[in-house]
C-alpha cells in the first residue's frame, strides 16, 4: 500500500513539474526566446500521452506550433496543429491558427480547406474571416462579402474582419458602404494607421477631399514616414486646391 502511495505522489510530482516547464516555455516564448523554448517542449512532450486524459500535450503542442511559425519552419508547425485537431476533437482553434499560418504563407487554397473543415465542428467568426481573406485572393469579391458579414455577425467587435469588408467594398465600388464599415473598425481599433488611412481612402472615393486630408493627416500623426500617407496627401492637396 506505502509503494502506491508513494507511486501516486511520484506521479503528481512529475505533472507538477511538467506544467512548470510549460509555463517557462510559454514565459521563453513571450520573451521570443523561440530556440529555448521549443527545447524544453522537445525534452517534455511524451508523444505516447497525446490522447491520455489530462495530458498538457495539447498545451504543448500548440504552442510548438506557433514557435514553429515564427521560426518559418512549414511542416513541423502544420503537424503539430494537425496533432492537436485529432487531441481536441471539438476545438475550431487549430483550425483557425492554421489557416492564418497558410494565408501568410499565401497558400491560400491550403487555407480555405482547412477553414472548412473547422466549420463543420462549429460556426467562428475567424474562419469566416479566413475564407473572406482566400476569397480576395481569388477576386472573388462578392464571396468575400459574404464571408466578412458572416463573420461580423458572430463577433461584432472583430475589427479585422470591418477593415476587410471595406476594403472589398471599395473594389465592388460601394464607397459609402466602405467608409461605414471602416468607420465600425476604428471604433474597434482606434490609432491605427491602415484603417484611418482606408477611411480617407473611402472619402477621397465620394469626392469628400477636405475630409479625406484630415483623415490622411491623423494617420501621419501616427506614422510620420509613410510614403503612403505622404502620396495620399500630396494628392488630396492638389484636389482641394482645385
Amino acid at each position: 500500500m506505502k509503494k502506491i502511495v508513494n507511486l501516486i505522489v511520484l506521479l503528481c510530482i512529475m505533472e507538477s513539474f511538467s506544467f512548470a516547464s510549460y509555463d517557462e516555455a510559454v514565459k521563453l516564448y513571450q520573451e521570443k526566446k523561440y530556440q529555448e523554448s521549443l527545447k524544453i517542449i522537445a525534452s517534455e512532450l511524451i508523444t505516447e500521452d497525446d490522447m491520455k486524459p489530462g495530458s498538457i500535450n495539447y498545451n504543448q503542442r500548440f504552442l510548438a506550433a506557433h514557435i514553429h511559425w515564427k521560426l518559418g519552419n512549414s511542416q513541423p508547425a502544420t503537424s503539430h496543429f494537425n496533432r492537436c485537431m485529432v487531441i481536441k476533437k471539438d476545438s475550431v482553434d487549430p483550425y483557425i491558427d492554421l489557416g492564418l499560418f497558410q494565408i501568410e504563407l499565401k497558400k491560400y487554397e491550403e487555407a480555405g480547406a482547412t477553414a472548412r473543415k473547422g466549420l463543420k465542428i462549429r460556426d467562428s467568426a475567424m474562419l469566416y474571416y479566413i475564407q473572406g481573406v482566400v476569397a480576395v485572393a481569388d477576386g472573388n469579391y462578392w464571396r468575400a462579402k459574404d464571408m466578412f458579414e458572416k463573420a461580423n455577425s458572430l463577433e461584432p467587435e472583430l475589427y479585422i474582419s470591418y477593415n476587410s469588408l471595406g476594403i472589398v467594398l471599395l473594389n465592388l465600388k460601394k464607397y459609402s458602404d466602405a467608409n461605414t464599415a471602416f468607420t465600425v473598425a476604428n471604433a474597434l481599433r482606434p490609432r491605427s494607421f491602415e484603417i484611418i488611412n482606408n477611411i480617407g481612402i473611402s472619402l477621397e472615393k465620394m469626392s469628400k477631399f477636405d475630409d479625406a486630408l484630415k483623415y490622411y493627416e491623423q494617420a501621419k500623426t501616427i506614422d510620420p514616414e509613410s510614403p503612403v500617407i505622404k502620396k495620399n496627401i500630396a494628392r488630396v492637396e492638389q484636389k482641394v486646391r482645385k
